[in-house]
């Protein structure tokens, strides 16, 4: 439509001088009022009214739906959408991660082990911290006594600091071996079994020793194996785009039915797979929810946030999904589709109805006032064509 008006309002100037120099041998009177019913009639109110008319009706039935809109313009990006990249936790996960196990040395015990875990974690905001400190207050570990120095927090790749003077390292089996801790050789084993059953491992290492490892798991959402089948069958190509260990990622995508995996990715490197897959010509929308996807959401041709994202998640994305149900993103595809096709049909109302009108006012056919009659008829046509998005939307949510 932007492209169009230029053009259109140089075509309406263009054949009103036409018609009224044709005339002016005849009869001036005739050739001012047979420019005049062209310029008229060709008043782009009813092509003006057809995209936004059309976006309008489109964000407001969205946000009926818990679908926030917050360019109109996304709704023409999302209908062209060729790849879904998907974030895992807290996204096709409910993010309420659970101590599924608590693995120790033999010497120490499991409530030593969720205590120091639990006191580096402290000044972390990572969903896998607030279940650690979770499950250490329910079972009455009070750590907010421990004094923390040092403290350092690597995304995707775990933290540590001093824990009244003793240094402790939690995270993952490359982040123990980074900070040349001695690792212990029953938890290989055990980690590889968790990960068979989509539970994330975290190690726990204290005074440069492997001392512990803990299981975490997060259910899958319920409406996500739906979704993901759903976008499936309309030749949607989808990704798993995550920060944990790759079996754990594999096993989770096997639940959800065949999709690509993309595992431990640096939050860094979220952006740059983004821009990869849209340099291979693909229309990219991303669906997440925390800080470490903000700048994929913001680098991708649609950010999709969840509700019950960060701030800033929400900040960089185009569309909001209130309530965290994941199946307004396939609500939200075909909101987007059937405002497009509704642009296209308005777009055609108004060139049709110039089609017939302007040759007969360029024939004197029709006077300035059935002109002036004619033209709001055509808006009333957009607009009664864009508020069917409202009723054959409904009926199909």
């Amino acid at each position: 439509a932007d492209r169009m008006v230029p053009w259109f309002v140089s075509v309406t100037l263009l054949l009103a001088a036409v018609t009224f120099f044709w005339w002016w041998a005849t009869d001036v009177g005739m050739a001012l009022m047979a420019a005049t019913a062209v310029l008229v009639i060709t008043c782009p109110c009813a092509f003006g009214l057809a995209t936004p008319m059309a976006i309008a009706v489109a964000a407001g039935l969205g946000a009926g739906h818990g679908v926030l809109v917050r360019n109109g313009r996304v709704l023409e990006s999302l209908s062209q959408v060729t790849h879904i990249v998907f974030d895992k936790t807290g996204t096709l996960t409910e993010g309420r991660m659970q101590i599924h196990e608590v693995l120790t040395v033999p010497g120490m015990e499991k409530r030593e082990i969720l205590h120091q875990a639990a006191a580096v974690e402290q000044m972390s905001e990572h969903s896998i911290a607030r279940a650690i400190r979770n499950e250490a207050k329910s079972v009455g570990l009070e750590t907010m006594t421990s004094l923390i120095e040092n403290f350092q927090s690597i995304p995707g790749r775990g933290v540590k600091a001093q824990v009244d003077g003793v240094s402790i390292v939690l995270g993952s089996q490359a982040w123990l071996i980074q900070n040349e801790v001695i690792l212990h050789s029953d938890f290989i084993e055990a980690e590889t079994q968790l990960q068979q059953q989509a539970v994330t491992c975290v190690h726990l290492a204290m005074a440069g020793r492997e001392i512990g490892l803990i299981g975490i798991a997060d259910q899958l959402r319920h409406d996500a194996k739906a979704v993901v089948e759903g976008l499936r069958a309309s030749g949607i190509r989808m990704t798993l785009l995550s920060g944990d260990r790759r079996p754990v990622v594999e096993m989770v995508a096997a639940q959800l039915g065949d999709m690509e995996v993309m595992a431990e990715v640096l939050p860094k490197d979220k952006e740059r797979i983004i821009a990869e897959f849209q340099r291979q010509g693909e229309i990219v929308a991303m669906v997440g929810d925390g800080v470490n996807d903000a700048p994929a959401l913001a680098r991708a041709d649609v950010g999709i946030a969840l509700g019950s994202a960060t701030d800033i998640s929400i900040a960089s994305a185009d569309l909001v999904l209130i309530g965290n149900e994941l199946d307004k993103v396939r609500q939200a595809l075909r909101l987007s589709r059937w405002t497009l096709r509704t642009v296209r049909q308005n777009i055609g109302i108004s060139l049709v109805y110039n089609i017939i009108m302007v040759p007969l006012a360029m024939a004197a056919l029709v006077t300035p006032l059935v002109a002036a009659v004619a033209m709001p008829i055509s808006s009333l046509l957009v607009i009664g064509n864009a508020m069917r998005i409202r009723k054959v939307f409904s009926s199909s949510v």
